[in-house]
Formats: C-alpha cells, structure tokens, sequence
C-alpha cells in the first residue's frame, strides 16, 4: 500500500513541475435525497451513491490529473436524506437502510481492494444525516445544515454544488421544491451550483407534462434539471451509439434498404406488486413505453453526430429523429392484462382511483416518416407477467443479397439459414451478461470501450438465442456491469446531459403516445406467464393481431373459468342455444362479440370485393357499436379499404361536429384510422344551405338516389344493427308513422325521436331488408328487459326491430351474455 501511494505521489509531483501553475481544485458536493428512506432509494440509490463516491475520492493519481486536468480535483461529499418520519425514528430507518443496502462487491475483489472498499464505506456512512422536513422550520434547518457544509472549507478555490435527487412520488415535487426554493435556493449563496434530479412519470400525458415543466422552472432553470430515466444508465445501452460510430459498414446498412424491422422488447416476469397504486395510474404505455422503449429507439434510429462528446448535437439528433416519428395509433397496438390484476385491485383503499382497463402488456408499431426509415416497423413490445425476464434491441436484416459469381452451394444454403441481425442485449434472459451480439457475416466488429469480446459459449442462458448457436455470433460482453444508477449519477456529477432528457425531448416523446394513453383500449386478459400464448402476435404490414382469436380463447380452460366464476349476470353456462327468433344467434363477452362480428363483415366484404369489386356496409350510430369500431380499425385496418363503401344508417339531425352526431362518432373510431378513400365515405345529408335536414331541400332522397346509383339493385351488402332498448332499430322508433312506408321508399325525415334529439334522418325497413347480411348488435344488461320481450311479441309497432326481416339476405343476433338470458 505505501509503494502504491509513494508511486501515486512521484507521479503527481512529475506532473506538477510540467504544469508549475497547477494547484488542487476543490470540489464539495451536498447530495440531498428527498424520499432517502423509501423504496427507490433503498433498493438503488444509495448503492449507486456509494459506487460513486468510492470512484470520486480514490487517491490523486497520474490518471485522474490527465483526465482532470492540470488542476486534479479534491471532491468532497455530505449526504442529507429528508424525509417526512419524526426525526428519530427516520434516523433509525436510514442506519438499517445503509447498513443492509450499501456494499462492496467482494466477488473476484483482491482482499486489499475490499479492504479499501471497506473503509470507504464506513467512511461514506459517517457522513449521511437524517432531517425530518414536514415544516417551513424543517426546511430552514436543511438549508443551513446545507450551507454550513460550505462554510467548513478554507483556503484555495471551492466549487460548491448541492445535488438534489427527487426519489418521491413526482405529485409532491411541485410542493416540496417550492418550500425547498422559499426557504434555501432564493436565499442561498449566488456562487453554489444547483443540480436537480427528477424522476418519472413526469406527467401522465402531454399537456400534463408541459405544465409540470413550466411549473418547475419556477424554482429551477432548465439547465440545473436533470430527468432520469435509468435505462440511459445500463451499460449496453450506454455503448449503442458508440458501436454505430466505431462500425461504419454495419452504420451504413441501417436504413429502409437493409434493414427488415426493429424489436424493442423489455418483459418482466413479476407483476406490478407494492407499485399497485402507482401503475394503476399509468399502464404499461406510461410506465415504459413513453420513455424506456421510446429512448432505446432514439438511440438505435438517430442519425450519429460526427462528436459524441458534443451534448448539444446528440441532442439536436435525437429531437429531429423524434419529430419524424408518427403518432401511435389503435390499429398498430394490441393490449393485454393478466389476470389476477382485478382481484389485485381490491387491495387498494376504497377512495383510490381505480381502472380496470388498464393495460399491462402493450405491443404496438412505430413508424418513422424519414428517407432513412421509411416503412421500416419498430415493434416496441413491453409486459408484466410474462414467461421471462429479459431486455434488447434486436435489428433483424433483410435477405436482399444476391450472389452472381463464384457462389459455392453450401455458402449459399449456410447463409440462407442464419438470421441477419444485430442484438443489444440489455440484460438477463438468453444471456449472462449484458452483450453484443453481431451476425458474422457483417465481419469482425469494433467494440466500444467497456466491451470486450468473448468466445465464452457460457454466456449463453442456452443453446441458442435469437433463434442462432453461439457460434454464428461475434459477441461483445461487457466489462464492468455498471449500476445503472451509478452511471446515472456519474453522469450528473458530470454534467453529461445527453444521458438526460430535456423539456423539447419529452414533449415529443409525448406526441407519439399521447392519443393512444387515452384512447378507450380492446385489452385481451392472459394468464401469469402467458401459458397459453394469448399474446403472441401476427405484424401485417404496420397492423397487429393477435395470432389466437377470441374463438380459441373461449374454448380454452381459461375462460371456463371466468364464465363460471364471474358474477351472476353471467349465471354458470358456457354456451348458448344457436338461434333467436328463429335466426343464428352469436353469444360471447362484450369485447370478443365485436370480434366475431368484425370477422364476419371481414369475409362478407372479401367475397364481394373478389365477385363485383367493391362492398358496400352501413353502420348506425350509438355506443352499442363503439367496440366494433375500434376492433376494425384496429385489428381489421389492413382489409381492402380502397374497395370498401361506408355509408350511414341513420343520422341526427345536427352538425357534424355536434357531440349527438353518429358520423362524428363513425370517423372518431374508425374512418381516421383507416385507408379508405374520401369519395367511398357517404354520409347523411343532414346540414345543407346552412340549415338542418330541410324538408324543401330534400336531404332523404337525395340519399336515397345516391344509394340507388351507387349501389347495385339498392342492395347494401352488410347492415349492423342496434337494438334499443325500447326496441327500436336506426331511427324507426315504436309507433312510427315511418315504421309502414311502401317499398320504394328508401330514405326518410321524421321528428318523431327522442326529446334531447327528435328530427332524425334514417333508412327505412324496405331499405333494411333488401341487404345481403343483417348483423342485429345487443349488448348490456339494459338490454335484458328488452331481448326477453321479443320472444312474445309480433308487434313492429311496439317492437320496430321486429320488422327486420331480409328478403333475399341472412338475419344473424350478436347478444354479450349480459344482454342474453336463455330461457327467461
């Protein structure tokens, strides 16, 4: 040990007559954690702290004064955790917190290096304090507590810093940094640097966000504000930019010419435990795919700035990559929740906020509108619950080269069975390691610093990975796996911002999700660890579907098991009889009966687009067909739209942009969302010359001539129905003078609806009954009453939905189990 310091201090001396104007700068820095004594900072925080405190006060040596400069660098650091427990007992807490949480990795340590790491540690301990802060006195106290730490220095010049690190929950952040700026930051001394460390969510959605970071910058600048989101800290991570800059061949294959799609995937096998309250407020699309999936793609697709040092240009790069990427719609995702999520719900008080569609798995494509990656699907997939643990980015290459010469048959079979790709593998599941991992037929790779590369097949969880043998990859694992805090921290320390995400990069990470955080969501439920593979997926261009349909599901032991455990509205059946009135009867739950229904118009519009070249559907309005819209906007996106006709059933008469109108609720869920060409979008008439379906302007046969034109024998193909509670169907409501019109009439204007809308536009019986499919869609329990009346009536006047009846077309009833009752 006094060889090693006499060596140090040759060195430093050595250094000291090259640089005779040198002297040691000292550094002190004030680490204040809010919330020191929680979860987040027992599990992570202090570690990582330690970490870094141990690497920041190791001995002046010739290497740090070479990487500091001619002035080497004394730091000194003072550790505060505040919290809101009495004094006492939160200093009893915090001593059992460092004690259990805080050490040295004797793990392949030489005894005299955990000896060092020993002292330090002790030394670290004796240096962080408790301060209960529930007063503006508490706070006061901190601040002078704070202060007086600066005072202790003497001689030479100081840097003062004071760190503080937010591991609260982000709604106290507003509350607790305006007393902290009140009684400490607006008074302190005008040379201390201010450092503040934020962590998510920091906001539940665009606007929310944007507000949050106005009100901080009453109390911080934006430079002084460091977010953190850790997955920036894991070392892999770390290295993704720097592989791309080290490897100019592979950087150059990375755009919509090579590359064949990009798989984000972080899942997790634990649920959301102590978190409960917390994740029922975000979902997995807050809580991982906003900014864990959205950085790790930034990284992967952002152009690379000539200088990785240059903060200020990685950071133009990820924004102007961030503004070409399009908002995540309904039909490039899919949802799921598993299954004990509701039971885990009870836990929760009775005045806690709680939802039970909120997703925990999410699979959704991103699309980036750039020459770069155009048409190119990132596949950003995240869960809990799921069969393993495991984390990376996997770029999947295109098989799009062609050999003209010399080409030896067992190279070209060699090639054609191995998968061109490149991993990086963030950690745990296939591999021990956090690694790299390169298809060899991109040859002998650079690797970045903290990467070695390895011919060790133990790294491998097993055989293979990513559907290769270890052999077929080049692997780079790495060195030292660095907490990701500790790089975190670091970085902080650092004043490394490209680590961090900055006010204009979360709002546009925020652009991508915020339709789909809070867009009502079709969640498919699986089983812990998925053991029936409910959540694999089929990618159909930019759509997803899941690969299993809800048939499959509900022939499953699974929802066996839900039927005959829910609550009694479903009674203890599975199945039901196959006819109603004489005509097939769908039954199912709510979400898989808009599936079946979907599926069914899916093969309709097939047959007719192949037989004549287009199909033409009418849809009504009502909440009852919301689910049916969003299952074929989402799942169904990719049918031959072009082809397809949509056309109202009936309409109120108001503007479009009115909240009562059906056409607004038809393109809100489905038109938009869809490829379907402006001319093949037939709505109602209702508004015209500035006035509401004027009987002189003659709105009902003008749309009863269109559909006369433009639809073969005035035959629509497919007609989906609501049936009212009261048993009315489009507008044709009981005791209609409109329910008996003669055959020809196609289209009618009536004031004989409901007082909040009465003047309705609607198509007639005769209209209805020529089509070439009927679907009549039940669902709910207010529909009950309703469906059990029909069995004894033959009345249309007092039940209009009785008087559907196809001429030459099929009559089909989709009931949920809370609308059907057998035998009732």
């Amino acid at each position: 040990m006094t060889m090693r310091l006499t060596a140090n201090l040759t060195s430093f001396l050595f250094l000291m007559l090259l640089y005779p104007s040198a002297s040691t700068l000292n550094h002190r820095t004030v680490f204040v954690v809010f919330g020191g004594n929680g979860d987040l900072a027992a599990k992570y925080l202090w570690q990582g702290i330690f970490n870094v405190y141990q690497a920041q006060t190791e001995e002046l040596t010739e290497e740090r004064i070479r990487v500091e400069g001619s002035q080497g660098v004394n730091r000194t650091f003072d550790f505060f955790s505040v919290g809101r427990t009495n004094q006492e007992k939160g200093t009893v807490l915090l001593n059992e917190i460092l004690k259990s949480n805080v050490r040295c990795n004797e793990d392949g340590e030489e005894p005299l290096a955990v000896h060092v790491c020993e002292k330090k540690r002790k030394e670290m301990l004796e240096k962080v304090s408790y301060i209960s802060a529930l007063t503006d006195e508490d706070f006061t106290f901190l601040c002078s507590e704070i202060t007086s730490k600066f005072s202790s220095e003497k001689g030479g010049k100081v840097i003062k810093e004071v760190m503080l690190y937010m591991a609260i929950a982000p709604s106290s952040y507003e509350s607790v940094l305006q007393k902290f700026y009140n009684t400490c930051k607006s008074k302190g001394e005008q040379d201390i640097q201010w450092k503040l460390a934020l962590e998510k969510p920091f906001g539940l959605n665009r606007e929310s966000v944007e507000l949050v970071s106005e009100k901080m910058l009453n109390f911080f600048q934006e430079e002084e504000i460091y977010r953190v989101d850790h997955y920036l800290g894991k070392p892999v991570v770390q290295s993704i930019l720097p592989f791309r800059a080290l490897n100019k061949n592979i950087e150059r294959s990375l755009n919509k010419d090579h590359v064949d799609r990009v798989e984000i995937f972080l899942k997790e096998t634990v649920g959301v435990e102590e978190r409960l309250d917390v994740y029922n407020s975000l979902g997995v699309l807050r809580d991982v795919h906003q900014n864990h999936l959205t950085e790790l793609l930034t990284l992967v697709a952002m152009d690379v700035p000539a200088d990785l040092r240059n903060t200020k240009l990685v950071n133009e790069n990820k924004e102007r990559l961030l503004r070409q990427v399009e908002s995540v719609r309904r039909h490039n995702s899919l949802f799921g929740q598993y299954s004990e999520y509701k039971d885990q719900l009870k836990s929760l008080p009775s005045n806690a906020s709680v939802g039970d569609n909120v997703p925990t798995f999410a699979a959704a494509v991103v699309k980036i509108n750039s020459p770069r990656w155009k048409s190119v699907p990132f596949l950003l997939v995240s869960g809990k619950k799921l069969d393993q643990r495991e984390t990376y980015v996997r770029i999947v290459f295109k098989n799009n080269f062609v050999c003209v010469s010399h080409c030896l048959d067992d190279s070209l079979d060699d090639e054609g069975k191995h998968t061109k790709q490149i991993i990086f593998h963030i950690g745990h599941g296939s591999m021990k390691r956090p690694s790299i991992l390169v298809a060899k037929s991109f040859g002998d790779p650079l690797w970045p610093e903290n990467v070695q590369e390895s011919i060790d097949p133990t790294l491998f969880s097993s055989s293979v990975a990513y559907g290769e043998r270890f052999d077929h990859f080049y692997v780079g694992s790495v060195g030292r796996n660095t907490l990701a805090y500790e790089s975190v921290l670091g970085n902080i320390l650092a004043e490394k911002r490209e680590f961090f995400v900055n006010s204009r990069h979360l709002s546009l990470s925020w652009r991508i999700w915020d339709y789909l955080v809070g867009v009502e969501k079709s969640i498919r439920i699986y089983e812990s660890f998925d053991p029936h593979e409910q959540l694999n997926f089929i990618m159909k261009e930019s759509q997803l579907e899941f690969s299993h349909s809800p048939d499959d599901i509900l022939a499953s032991e699974q929802d066996k098991t839900l039927l005959s455990h829910s609550d009694r509205s479903h009674h203890d059946y599975t199945q039901s009889s196959a006819t109603f009135l004489g005509r097939r009867l769908v039954t199912s739950r709510t979400d898989t009966l808009a599936f079946l229904l979907a599926q069914e118009i899916d093969r309709a519009a097939e047959v007719e687009i192949q037989t004549k070249g287009s199909f033409h559907i009418a849809f009504p309005g009502g909440q009852s067909v919301v689910k049916l819209f969003q299952v074929l906007a989402q799942s169904l996106a990719n049918l031959h739209w072009q082809s397809i006709h949509v056309w109202q059933l009936d309409e109120r008469c108001v503007p479009h942009q009115d909240e009562r109108s059906n056409f607004q609720v038809l393109d809100r869920e489905l038109l938009r969302f869809v490829d379907i060409p402006y001319a093949n979008i037939h709505s109602m008439p209702v508004v015209a010359g500035g006035r509401l379906c004027d009987q002189e302007l003659g709105g009902a046969h003008a749309y009863a001539d269109a559909l006369r034109h433009a639809v073969p024998n005035s035959q629509l193909d497919f007609i989906v129905l609501g049936a009212g509670a009261d048993g009315h169907v489009a507008s044709l409501f009981p005791a209609s003078s409109v329910l008996h019109v003669d055959s020809s009439t196609l289209v009618v204007t009536h004031d004989e609806g409901p007082d909040f809308a009465r003047r309705r536009m609607t198509l007639t019986l005769p209209a209805i009954n020529r089509a070439k499919h009927v679907a009549i869609l039940a669902t709910g329990k207010h529909k009950q009453e309703v469906i059990s009346k029909l069995e004894g009536s033959k009345s249309v006047d007092e039940f209009p939905v009785l008087g559907v009846h196809p001429v030459n077309g099929t009559l089909s009833w989709y009931m949920d189990y809370d609308a059907y009752f057998p035998g009732q």
